[in-house]
């Protein structure tokens, strides 16, 4: 299963790209924009509108995915890293869109305007995580590799968010803790 880059920022979607090729992700590592989630799975991407076709980025520099003239793939991932800033609109319906198409096994948000709205909805449709931006590479290429060994990583705000609405059972330890810990 493949990797996913999304992202309106073409430099750091490359930059990237290149970085996590040295955490063996899964290959290939697909660079999309976010506009690629609202075209239809099924659709060769020849028929994908113009803007989203020219786009799309390479997953190594030169190098044009096997998808440039075939179907897009049936999706799922196995990661997912999703750039929601300067998205027009609210992000948590890209969230949404990101969660129906590729259906990831685990998945980073990275936003400039993490609020706990989005924390939430991000946690409760399964992300591994989230960080904020502007956020260094070497930061968002740990958080990857947090993500892709199974950890999670939020911003400490998302703790207090079960005070403000009643935890989802996905959010809370299975088993009471014990005096050591």
């Amino acid at each position: 299963m493949p990797t996913y880059l999304i992202a309106s920022n073409e430099m750091m979607c490359r930059a990237l790209a290149r970085r996590l090729h040295a955490l063996d992700l899964p290959r290939p590592i697909n660079c999309r924009t976010p506009q690629w989630l609202q075209a239809p799975a099924h659709a060769p991407s020849s028929a994908a509108p113009a803007q989203t076709a020219t786009h799309d980025l390479p997953a190594v520099p030169g190098h044009m995915p096997a998808q440039a003239g075939a179907q897009l793939p049936p999706d799922p991932a196995d990661i997912a890293v999703i750039d929601c800033s300067g998205l027009e609109g609210d992000p948590r319906a890209w969230l949404d869109q990101l969660h129906a198409r590729l259906a990831p096994r685990r998945w980073l948000v990275l936003s400039d305007r993490l609020e706990p709205a989005l924390i939430l909805h991000a946690a409760l449709l399964g992300a591994s995580g989230c960080l904020a931006l502007p956020a260094a590479m070497d930061l968002v290429c740990a958080a990857t590799a947090l993500v892709w060994a199974g950890g999670q990583c939020f911003p400490r705000m998302a703790l207090s968010l079960a005070g403000a609405r009643a935890p989802a059972p996905s959010l809370l330890c299975a088993t009471r803790p014990t005096t050591t810990g």
